[in-house]
């Protein structure tokens, strides 16, 4: 340590379980940090904070209004920022010595998974299921302990999985593809529910780089705002897990595109761009060379008076709602892809 991270740390050395010894250890440590929001923005700090020497910071979107209420890293001169750029000023602002390492790409599986390789421990703090699949998938791959939470309006649910998974976080959620998840812009969140799920992200985290042994990757933890209480149950490996057990690797992902295909295939006049976010959404941030229909009114009978000859690619804000109404204009029988990331990823792509 420097002399300047030997002050810094001075009250945490004095715990007697690590002394600076244990210090100079995590300080020689790494976690990647998949997601800035709620979530990941007090659980990157804190890791920092804490003394995790390098970490990665990942994600492709820019700060918006709506984010800062819960989203600890930002301030309002943030907005319209790239939320890497911010969340690496916010903690090189208050950890001396630490590196940070940002990522901007959209997270699929079309990631090369051997990045994991370069990272001790991984932290999901996304709000899409395919992306806690995928990273799932990716630790697994890679023989790396993986950190998840999820928040749901006032409730919280953390687990933290090991290297072999055995349970992983398939085993707990296996069948959520195609699920009609509410995201917080949906169903709403209280902030400070986010703020303490990511917390016991960050505690999880630099507990397994000290003591993994002492983690408990067998459990998961929901909490609940009404109660001050961490409510822990156990969890049983699935021995047939698609992931970590015997069965087969499901291939999902499979009715999505990301920007680069669609880069290529905005040249061809039979990819049509089909806006189904709602009007005061179109209105407010339009996309430019698009067709409009709302997801709320796209049935199968609305989607059968749109021409066959054609391939849709739904775009919605952040590539939630997209995939439902993909779904609905296959079930009518039309050539039909969801584009990763909405109108936020082609936005962003415009600002670099």
């Amino acid at each position: 340590m420097s002399p300047e991270q030997k002050k810094y740390f001075s009250r945490q050395t004095k715990l007697p379980f690590l002394g600076e010894s244990g210090q100079n250890g995590l300080l020689q440590k790494s976690a990647l940090v998949i997601g800035l929001g709620g979530l990941g923005s007090p659980a990157s700090l804190h890791l920092a904070t804490a003394g995790v020497g390098r970490i990665g910071l990942w994600d492709f979107d820019t700060v918006e209004l709506s984010n800062i209420h819960r989203q600890t890293a930002f301030t309002l001169s943030d907005i319209g920022r790239k939320k890497t750029d911010s969340t690496k000023e916010y903690i090189q602002a208050r950890v001396p010595g630490i590196q940070l390492e940002t990522f901007t790409e959209i997270f699929s599986e079309r990631i090369d998974p051997s990045i994991f390789k370069n990272w001790d421990i991984v932290l999901d703090c996304t709000d899409q299921i395919q992306a806690k699949y995928t990273i799932n998938r990716f630790c697994i791959q890679n023989f790396r302990p993986l950190v998840t939470a999820s928040v749901f309006r006032t409730s919280a649910q953390i687990a933290i999985f090991s290297p072999h998974g055995k349970p992983c976080y398939k085993c707990l959620y296996p069948n959520l593809e195609g699920s009609e998840l509410l995201s917080c812009e949906d169903g709403g969140v209280l902030g400070v529910q986010t703020a303490i799920a990511g917390l016991y992200q960050a505690s999880f985290a630099i507990q397994y780089l000290l003591f993994p042994e002492k983690s408990p990757t067998h459990s998961t933890f929901q909490l609940e705002w009404e109660s001050p209480l961490l409510y822990e149950t156990f969890l049983e490996a699935d021995p047939n897990c698609t992931e970590c057990g015997s069965g087969k690797i499901e291939e999902i992902f499979k009715d999505e595109i990301d920007l680069k295909d669609w880069k290529e295939w905005k040249k061809d006049p039979k990819y049509i761009l089909l806006d189904v976010r709602e009007s005061e959404e179109r209105k407010e941030t339009p996309i430019g060379n698009s067709i409009f229909s709302p997801l709320s009114e796209l049935s199968i009978d609305t989607a059968l008076s749109l021409s066959k000859e054609k391939i849709y690619i739904t775009i919605c804000e952040s590539g939630i709602r997209s995939k439902k109404a993909a779904k609905i204009l296959k079930e009518a029988g039309l050539t039909a892809y969801s584009l990763q990331g909405g109108r936020k990823i082609l936005a962003l792509q415009e600002i670099l």
